[in-house]
């Protein structure tokens, strides 16, 4: 089976999640203002209500891009990280230019990030800099 990075480009329901899927939306100029990644219906996330943790996907509203990752060292790293909490602070790396990073904290992109290639980067991570890593990864640019 294949992982695949997930992307989300509607609202979830809810005021609170609504408004935090709007306002991430508009501050990074994204369609996709939430992420995860998918392994045999699985959908591993950081947010901020649950920390990180695992639900069934429903792919309504998402979108996949297929990723070559190999989806056990992926359950092997959510392993790791699973239950740990959200990173507001290194959410500010958004509104600043200073990078802020809080270890063993995450953030949904900075998530899939570890997920998919096993590092906790050093510069803030969009959705379009995952895209493009899953694209660079498939030999299309």
């Amino acid at each position: 089976m294949t992982a695949y990075l997930a992307l989300r480009k509607t609202p979830p329901s809810g005021l609170f999640p609504k408004l935090f899927f709007n306002l991430t939306r508009a501050r990074l100029l994204t369609k996709y203002p939430h992420g995860g990644v998918v392994v045999d219906g699985t959908l591993y996330q950081a947010t901020a209500r649950d920390g990180v943790h695992s639900v069934p996907f429903d792919p309504a509203g998402w979108d996949l891009f297929e990723t070559s990752a190999d989806k056990l060292t992926i359950l092997d790293r959510f392993s790791l990280v699973n239950g740990a909490k959200y990173d507001w602070l290194s959410l500010l790396t958004f509104v600043s230019a200073i990078r802020i990073i809080v270890r063993g904290r995450w953030y949904c992109y900075e998530l899939c990030h570890y997920l998919l290639t096993g590092q906790q980067s050093a510069r803030r991570v969009t959705p379009e800099n995952l895209l493009a890593g899953v694209l660079h990864e498939k030999g299309t640019d």
